[in-house]
């Protein structure tokens, strides 16, 4: 596991942590803590985004988007 603290003067601290495939955000000093609630993302196209801090993680590649179902 490998965390990255990301501090920014203007807006807050986000403890972003990367593990087995997955990124989460474990801590943050943000006051609803959304961020933290959302699940590990590991897919291309998947975000987890901390509005107050005006921070964003996006999983990005080469590779096609996938699908999480599909409804017939």
């Amino acid at each position: 596991p490998k965390t990255l603290p990301v501090k920014e003067e203007d807006y807050g601290y986000n403890l972003v942590m990367i593990e087995d495939g997955t990124v989460r955000i474990t801590d943050a000093d943000c006051p609803d803590q959304l961020c933290m609630k959302q699940r590990s993302i590991s897919k291309n196209g998947e975000s987890i985004i901390c509005l107050p801090h005006k921070f964003i993680i996006q999983i990005t590649g080469s590779g096609e988007k996938q699908m999480d179902a599909v409804v017939n």
